[in-house]
Formats: structure tokens, C-alpha cells, sequence
């Protein structure tokens, strides 16, 4: 059963966020990846994301009226200067960091409001921060092999009574022990869909149950890869099975999804053709600098972004990520259900 309210301290809030960042961080230095800094606003799209804007003022701050409320999505009306999208991901720009550093990461904030039915999942928030990882290699057994070495690392330095938290609880103990297990398993998106009774030639996403039913049948973490053609919202290298190169790494116990990535696509046309045909962007709202940069610099990479918020609520044994929103923070969290009394 999943708890609807949150229920950690903030003092356990804080305690959790600070030694696990600290943990993450050692692993990725021992392991030779760069922190870069994020980048906060964009002028380019990130094909197939649910995107916000921030409207910003010069000498004048923006204005707003609150509409009517007869429409869901728009509430408001926005007046500034200048708008740029906010990130969901910082995929795009990550990868553009390894032209000049070979392997990079950075503690990314994400923006991207809850979606119908998300604010039961107790896995969604509206704003969240995700480890960002990328680097040169074009290999999935690279990828698959990294992700494992450190996240191995990181559950071994939590374990540790020196740099772990001061209360390691039976639960959170068990799920670090789970993570320190390796040896993470690898399926098929068209065996995951077997696993959970529903047809292998479907081409949709799993649903919440069915990624709660999944990961109840495993005891460390684990692959889903192989995706095919309408499944995913983001751009990746096509294999010669004409499915994509990118992957999901999944918790046990029930925890579901902890990661996304993939093999970045090889050209520029690759990118505008799977954001065009794939994700149904209009020709017209696409941006084209990320398409160009792959055109000029044949750079190639892969990588993944872990959920932060996912990852604390996992390690510490906690069932919700409202255990995670930062006492400190004033935004659209606190308008989910089970934040009020914060």
C-alpha cells in the first residue's frame, strides 16, 4: 500500500538529501565524470516534453491575470519581456557539455506539472531534480555496466556507518543491500510486457499497476530496453530491429522506474526526423540547435538521468517522494495532495 501523506521529519528530509547528494557526488568523481552546472532557462525545445515557460521582466516584472477557470489549462495569463522554456530534462545540453569534457553530470531541477492520475502515483512531483549523467560512447553494455559500478558505490557508501545516515532502518537497509547486490537483470520491453500479462506487440508504455506489478517481482534493480517505435517522448538511436536504443532502470519491491536514458540519435536529420514522424512535434515549434550542433561536432554519447526525489525515496525506505520536497521550498508542491500540513 502506498502512503498518501508525507511522513518523514525535516529533519530526516535533510539528513536523507544531504548525505545521499554526498554519496552520488564521491561515486561520480571516483568514476571520473565532471560536474557541470545546469543550465535554468532555454531557448530550445526539448522534442515531446510537456514544457513550462518562465516569462521574465527587465525594469518591469511580468504581469499575470487570473482568468475565469473554465478551461484546466489556462488559468492564467502571462505578460513579460522575454520567454524560455524550462526544463524538463537537461538531455540536450548535457550532451553538449562532452564536446569538451569526455564524461559529465549535473544535479538538474526539472520543471513539469503532474499529469492526470499522477498525484496518487506518489512517484511525481511538479518540480524534482534528477542526476543528469552523460558521455562519449555509443555502447549499452557501457551504459548498463556504469549505471550498475556506480550506483553499487553509492548504496556501499550509505551502508557505511561513517558516511551513512545516522539511522539506517530495516527497510532502508534491505533496499541498499538490494542495490549493492549488482548483477542487475536485463529484459526486453517485449518480455516486461510478457511478465505482466499484457500483449508483447503492444505499443504503449507500461501503467502505473503494471510498473508497480513488474518491479514486485525482483529483488535489484533491473533493465527494460528495446523499445519500440510510440512508446517513448524523447529522441534516441534507431537499431537495425527498427526499435530504440534506450532503456529504463527499474527499483524492486514495488518502487518501479528510477531512470531514463539512451543512445543519443547519430545525425542532426535523425533528431528532426523521430521529433517530426515519432513525437508529433509541428515543423514549425521545432528549434534546431541541438540538430545542428550533432550535424557539425558527430559527437556521440549516451546517458541517463536518475530521479532524485526516486532514488531518497527508495534508499531510505520511504514510501512517497513528499518526503522529499525540501521544508524550504514554496512552490507547486505544496499544492499536492498530502503536503498541506507541512
Amino acid at each position: 500500500m502506498i502512503v498518501q501523506r508525507r511522513t518523514f521529519s525535516a529533519t530526516e528530509t535533510y539528513q536523507w538529501t544531504s548525505r545521499t547528494l554526498s554519496a552520488a557526488r564521491t561515486a561520480l568523481d571516483e568514476f571520473g565524470f565532471n560536474e557541470i552546472v545546469p543550465a535554468i532557462l532555454s531557448s530550445e525545445l526539448e522534442p515531446g516534453a510537456f514544457h513550462s515557460f518562465g516569462v521574465l521582466g527587465n525594469r518591469i516584472r511580468p504581469e499575470y491575470i487570473e482568468l475565469d477557470g473554465r478551461e484546466p489549462e489556462r488559468q492564467v495569463q502571462v505578460t513579460g519581456k522575454e520567454a524560455y522554456y524550462l526544463p524538463v530534462s537537461h538531455n540536450f545540453e548535457k550532451q553538449q557539455a562532452t564536446e569538451f569534457l569526455d564524461r559529465v553530470y549535473c544535479l538538474a531541477p526539472c520543471v513539469r506539472l503532474l499529469q492526470e492520475g499522477e498525484a496518487a502515483s506518489r512517484k511525481h512531483l511538479n518540480t524534482f531534480f534528477q542526476m543528469e549523467i552523460e558521455w562519449k560512447t555509443e555502447s549499452m553494455e557501457d551504459v548498463f555496466d556504469t549505471a550498475q559500478a556506480l550506483l553499487v558505490r553509492i548504496s556501499n557508501i550509505l551502508l557505511s556507518v561513517e558516511n551513512g545516515p545516522s539511522k539506517l532502518t530495516s527497510i532502508s537497509k534491505k533496499h541498499l543491500e538490494a542495490i549493492a547486490l549488482g548483477n542487475y537483470p536485463r529484459i526486453t520491453f517485449q518480455e516486461a510486457l510478457q511478465l505482466v500479462e499484457a500483449s508483447p506487440e503492444r505499443l504503449s508504455d507500461l501503467t502505473f499497476d503494471e510498473d508497480q506489478s513488474l518491479s514486485l517481482q525482483f529483488d535489484r534493480p533491473f533493465w527494460i530496453y528495446n523499445y519500440p517505435k510510440g512508446v517513448r517522448d524523447a529522441v534516441y538511436h534507431e537499431n537495425d530491429q527498427g526499435n530504440y536504443d534506450t532503456y529504463d532502470l527499474m527499483l524492486p519491491f514495488g518502487y518501479g522506474e528510477l531512470s531514463t536514458g539512451g543512445i543519443r540519435p547519430k545525425t542532426g536529420e535523425a533528431i528532426i526526423q523521430q521529433s517530426l514522424d515519432n513525437l508529433g512535434e509541428a515543423k514549425a515549434s521545432l528549434t534546431m540547435g541541438h540538430a545542428e550542433w550533432k550535424r557539425a561536432r558527430k559527437i556521440q554519447t549516451a546517458g541517463f538521468g536518475i530521479g532524485f526525489e526516486r532514488l531518497l525515496r527508495f534508499v531510505s525506505g520511504s514510501t512517497t517522494v513528499l518526503d522529499f520536497v525540501q521544508p524550504h521550498d514554496r512552490g507547486p508542491n505544496r499544492t499536492i495532495p498530502g503536503m498541506a500540513s507541512v
